[in-house]
């Protein structure tokens, strides 16, 4: 009886156990700071207002630990200078570089769309080339033709000439010929 009890609290151990692990979530520690302005530059002073983390301040006046500091709306009041940075917060920087991906992602999106009018542009000149080779090399073959009929009609021209100044010629020779007899 003893074996089954400890038999028992053991399966009971490694179910609770088991399921323990099972619940764990993964956390993060936040990074938002809330800073108490004070009247005064200590911490018994009253707190006048509450800033968080990334509240853009101009520091007017320092003593000690602590910074006077005015904010955008006029408020002013002292803060302990360990929490102040002259860097911007790291989500500033990170909404200018989403500011700058989304202009980069434009211009990305500009270049394709004239890359692609250009490449149609490229397609539409390829044609006009394509057409411009065909009207020389038709016209080509218009003056060879044209040519061609030229030489071979000065040629027919020549021959008949010829012939008829030959004909002429051995006309007037026998003429001749049977003048003197």
């Amino acid at each position: 009886m003893k074996k089954t009890t400890f038999h028992f609290c053991l399966v009971v151990v490694c179910l609770l156990y088991g399921t323990g692990s099972g619940f764990a979530e993964t956390m993060y520690v936040t990074d938002r700071l809330y800073l108490s302005i004070r009247k005064g530059p200590s911490l018994e002073e009253p707190s006048l207002a509450i800033i968080t983390s990334d509240t853009r301040v101009e520091v007017t006046e320092t003593e000690g630990k602590w910074a006077k500091i005015a904010l955008e709306d006029g408020k002013k009041g002292w803060v302990m200078q360990r929490y102040l940075v002259k860097d911007p917060p790291k989500s500033r920087i990170i909404e200018q570089l989403k500011g700058q991906i989304e202009d980069k992602n434009i211009g990305l999106e500009r270049t394709r769309d004239e890359n692609a009018s250009l490449r149609a542009e490229i397609e539409e000149l390829k044609n006009q080339i394509i057409q411009q080779n065909a009207r020389i090399e038709m016209s080509t073959k218009e003056n060879t033709l044209k040519r061609l009929k030229e030489i071979y009609g000065t040629g027919i021209v020549a021959l008949l000439v010829g012939l008829l100044l030959g004909l002429i010629l051995g006309y007037l020779v026998k003429r001749q010929k049977r003048a003197r007899y």
